[in-house]
Order: structure tokens, then C-alpha cells, then sequence
């Protein structure tokens, strides 16, 4: 039988005076000292041999954070670390704030979407978080502040990602020994009360959405030459899919025969796994494409440019890539009289109606291909595919 966890209490922690190891189950005790001081540690075994990792004063470390860093050590264990030697590792390599940013996202770079996302954490921490030579233990709440407030108001998606981002790096630090104390990154019951909320300081804009008349005449101007970026929002439009599903779309994905196209749940925006139904036009888009590379490896932004940049290098429109969702979705409810489940979940959203979202289970792969097919024949690709 396994060992119970989470044995000790808050309240024993604080009232505990027998000198000792008192465990809390895991491998995490709490070591009373003779001198009535009180801290942290981590007992495991490796190569035969036990070993003991300390983490921290009960002075600053609580129960809670105790918990939480031998779990991730036990992690770090399980795959075949020593935490002892990856935190001294850490302390060698991430002393500074910027060398702690660079070992955080290299040891998530493997759980996130595309390497884009690992370039848009370093590039947003360096254009406004703390400088990468600042002592990582020196970071606090007025440095943080300092990087904040001139970007709260002009910038503030920009600002609210940041402020995570700074947050997540010096937990890293904090669970790898390099600092102590609270986050002074945390926004509930610190920012909180120094910054204005950001739905207050810039309201939420929808994005920009072509009117869906106009849409068939712009995929006509979008066929009237051939590249990469036009090739992908014609498909982007056509799937009603979300930019980063496209551009981070690889060939196992599709499967021709059976004209569909399965979206892991690690690469969408809900973490659920989205069939979509593929036309005749959208496979057709696909069918000629290189094998070698990924069918629209492009970077976030290049439809979006596409769009909105100036001719000739663009459209010059004052609309979103994602907007041609809310273009499909209005089409869908205005002029035809498909299911309103059925257009969620082609639009892979999330169902709050507890019984349309039963309806939902099943795939409508059925309805929702003909769906697609009637909005590839009404943007003017349904009658000749051939792109």
C-alpha cells in the first residue's frame, strides 16, 4: 500500500517542537532543529545512496509552496534527474533574470504549440521585462512595476502577458532556490491593487470581420495570383479554422481519402481534438503541395500582413484574419438554416448550453461537411475546385 501524502497540517507546522524529520508524506519532511528552527526537505534515494535537498525556511517557504516543489522535484526524479544537481545547474546557469527566462523556456519549449510561442516569450521579455542582467533574486515589486506602467495603458494585452510571463519565470527561480519571498509579479492581492484592471484600462476589441457579402469577391481577388499567404488564408477562410491551426498544421494531420483534417487537442485554443470536415476546394489546395515541408509553414503574422499591409506587398483592408470566422458565422445564421450547434461546432467553440453541448458529442461530421461545402460554393470555389 502506498504511503499516504499531505499528512501534516498548517497548524502543525506552526505549533510542531519535537526536534526531528516529521513527514509529510512524498519524501517531503519537516526538519525541527535543536535550535527550534524549522525548514523544509526533500529524502529521496539515487544510486542506492539517500540524499537530502533542502527547500527552504517555513519562515518563507509555506506548506503549500513545500508541496508544490517536491512534486516537480519528484518529477525531475521520475524521468531520471537528480533535483540537487539540476538546481545547482540552475543556480550556475540562472543567476541573472534573463538566464533564468532562457532555462525556463527551454524546459517548456516541449510542451507549447510551435516554437513560435518560445520566440514570443523571449522576444516580449526583452523588449519589456526586466533587464536579462538583473540579478534574478533581486527582481521585486517595483522593478516589475517599473517594466508594467509605461505599457498598462497603451500596450495592455501586451502588458498582461508580460506580467505572467515575469511571474512564471521567477516561480521557476523560487522553486529552483534562486529567490524567496512572495512573486511580486502576482496580480491577485498585490497588482491588483496597484494597476487598473485591463478590461477597465482598454476595453476588449472583437476582431475586425469582413461583412460576409463581401467575402466571395475578396477570395476571388485572394485567386487571382499564387502564393504562399494567399494559398493559406483561401484555406483559412474555406475551414473557418483559426490562424495558428493552419501555419501549424503538418501533414499527418490530413488524411485525403477520407477529406478530413484532425487538429490535435495540443494545438487548439479549447485543448479538445477538432475534425473538420475538408472540401473539395480545401483539398484541393492541399493536393499539390510539397510533402517535405509542412503544408503552410508561414509565420503568425504573414496572413494578417496579407491582409492589412498596403499594396503591393498587401490588401490594405482594415480587417483580421481571425474576423473571417465572425464572417462565416454570420453568413451561417443569416442565410442558411443549418443547426446552430452544428455551426459552433464547426467553429470549434466551446458549448455552454448543457443540452445543445449533449447534442454536440457526436462528431455532425455529416452536417457540418455540408455546411462547408454550401460556404465553399457561396464564396464562388464549390463549382470548380481547381485552384
Amino acid at each position: 500500500m502506498a504511503r499516504p501524502i499531505n499528512r501534516l497540517s498548517a497548524r502543525a507546522v506552526q505549533t510542531v517542537t519535537k526536534q526531528g524529520y516529521h513527514a509529510d508524506g512524498g519524501g517531503l519532511y519537516l526538519l525541527v532543529k535543536p535550535t527550534g528552527s524549522k525548514s523544509w526537505v526533500l529524502r529521496f534515494r539515487r544510486g542506492g545512496r539517500l540524499r537530502e535537498m533542502g527547500l527552504g525556511s517555513t519562515q518563507v517557504v509555506s506548506l503549500q509552496e513545500a508541496r508544490a516543489a517536491a512534486l516537480e522535484h519528484r518529477k525531475r526524479l521520475a524521468g531520471g534527474e537528480d533535483p540537487i544537481d539540476t538546481r545547482r545547474a540552475a543556480r550556475s546557469a540562472g543567476s541573472t533574470f534573463g538566464q533564468a527566462a532562457e532555462a525556463y523556456i527551454d524546459a517548456h519549449r516541449a510542451g507549447w504549440k510551435n516554437n513560435a510561442q518560445a520566440d514570443q516569450w523571449a522576444q516580449s521579455l526583452r523588449d519589456y521585462g526586466p533587464a536579462e542582467s538583473m540579478p534574478i533574486a533581486q527582481v521585486d515589486t517595483a522593478l516589475v512595476m517599473a517594466c508594467l506602467k509605461p505599457i498598462w495603458s497603451s500596450k495592455t494585452e501586451t502588458a498582461t502577458r508580460v506580467r505572467g510571463r515575469i511571474e512564471r519565470v521567477l516561480d521557476w527561480a523560487k522553486v529552483h532556490g534562486l529567490r524567496e519571498g512572495d512573486n511580486p509579479a502576482r496580480w491577485r492581492g498585490h497588482l491588483e491593487n496597484l494597476l487598473p484592471k485591463p478590461s477597465k484600462v482598454k476595453p476588449v476589441r472583437h476582431h475586425a470581420a469582413m461583412p460576409y457579402v463581401d467575402v466571395p469577391a475578396f477570395v476571388a481577388r485572394l485567386c487571382e495570383r499564387e502564393a504562399k499567404s494567399r494559398r493559406a488564408l483561401r484555406f483559412t477562410i474555406l475551414t473557418a479554422a483559426r490562424t495558428e491551426e493552419v501555419t501549424g498544421s503538418t501533414w499527418d494531420e490530413f488524411d485525403l481519402d477520407a477529406m478530413l483534417w484532425t487538429v490535435p487537442a495540443s494545438r487548439m485554443k479549447g485543448g479538445r481534438e477538432h475534425v473538420v470536415p475538408l472540401t473539395d476546394a480545401a483539398a484541393a489546395i492541399l493536393t499539390p503541395l510539397c510533402r517535405k515541408a509542412p503544408p503552410f509553414a508561414l509565420s503568425e503574422n504573414a496572413m494578417l500582413y496579407l491582409v492589412q499591409k498596403a499594396a503591393p506587398k498587401g490588401l490594405g483592408l482594415p480587417f483580421t484574419v481571425h474576423g473571417f470566422r465572425s464572417s462565416f458565422r454570420d453568413w451561417a445564421a443569416e442565410t442558411t438554416d443549418h443547426a446552430n450547434e452544428v455551426v459552433e461546432m464547426a467553429l470549434a467553440h466551446a458549448i455552454r448550453n448543457k443540452a445543445e453541448a449533449a447534442y454536440r458529442r457526436g462528431q455532425l461530421l455529416d452536417k457540418r461537411r455540408s455546411l462547408m461545402e454550401q460556404w465553399a460554393t457561396y464564396l464562388g470555389l464549390g463549382s470548380d475546385p481547381a485552384l
